[in-house]
């Protein structure tokens, strides 16, 4: 029955997707969405950078961009696995470095949660065998990328998010998958430290944009 399942599934998958890799659009050369070669080249690239306290694996740039639209957006669900496997080292040396005591993903909006069918950031911890506390996201907003201009990604998660986590002295870690304004951020921030006191807050993401960088 197993073996049947199995079938049924890639089946599927084949009618779908092409069977193309994600990142090259090559024929794959092995289980999943990346082929074998993007996979290592992914690997060579995914170590540890930071800016400031927001720390992060990749540049959000074609490749990875792409991976990360298909993952959360285009139903390539499997995919998280494969970005487990190449967040995996830094995320545990910053958990280590840090001394991390709390996780927190970014939490999605209702309307996000229908549409996908999973939050990204926690089914990702989860494969990690991170254990996460969660916040309240209360508001659903609009998506940060059909808003360019900085004030009104700002304005879109402003006061979106509710915390009722005792954080009082704890080194707190918010995860998300891509940090581009930081607007998100900063508003979970905020909220974080309203009732929390001498709480030490780091960012993890599996991709950063550019311009936030050299900003």
């Amino acid at each position: 029955m197993l073996n049947l399942k199995e079938a049924i599934k890639k089946s599927l998958r084949f009618l779908l997707f092409d069977n193309s890799c994600t990142s090259c659009h090559n024929t794959l050369d092995r289980e999943g969405f990346i082929c074998s070669k993007c996979l290592e080249n992914l690997k060579r690239e995914a170590y540890l950078k930071n800016k400031e306290n927001f720390f992060y694996v990749f540049i959000y740039e074609k490749a990875v961009r792409q991976i990360i639209a298909d993952y959360k957006l285009r139903n390539r669900k499997d995919l998280a696995k494969d970005l487990a496997y190449l967040i995996q080292k830094p995320f545990f040396q910053l958990l280590e470095r840090e001394k991390i005591d709390i996780v927190i993903p970014v939490p999605i909006s209702d309307e996000r949660m229908l549409e996908r069918g999973f939050n990204q950031i926690e089914y990702l911890l989860e494969l990690l065998s991170v254990n996460y506390k969660k916040i309240q996201r209360i508001k659903d907003t609009k998506h940060m990328y059909s808003l360019k201009d900085v004030k009104k990604r700002a304005k879109n998660v402003k006061n979106v998010f509710k915390n009722k986590l005792n954080l009082t002295d704890k080194n707190v870690l918010i995860v998300d998958d891509v940090v581009t304004s930081g607007a998100t951020i900063r508003s979970i921030s905020e909220e974080l430290e309203k009732t929390n006191e001498n709480i030490n807050i780091k960012v993890f993401s599996i991709a950063m944009a550019r311009h936030f960088i050299n900003n």
